[in-house]
């Protein structure tokens, strides 16, 4: 499992991994499970330990030490 710092999506009480998408000049933050993303949702840079998806624990399992993954 990746160890690093990675973007944290906060949706009422789940922690998600998140991606960053620019879209149309801006930068969104969405979610590693489903891609989604929402102006309510609060974002921040934390530990990979901090996340509570069961998904996005998954898909952060495959990662490698630099955080990449295959799919």
């Amino acid at each position: 499992m990746f160890n690093g710092i990675v973007n944290i999506v906060k949706r009422r009480k789940t922690l998600h991994c998140g991606t960053r998408v620019r879209m149309s000049g801006n930068i969104k933050i969405a979610s590693v499970c489903n891609n989604t993303w929402a102006l309510t949702d609060e974002v921040y840079e934390a530990e990979a330990k901090e996340v509570t998806c069961k998904r996005c624990l998954k898909i952060l399992a495959k990662a490698d030490e630099d955080g990449k993954i295959d799919f």
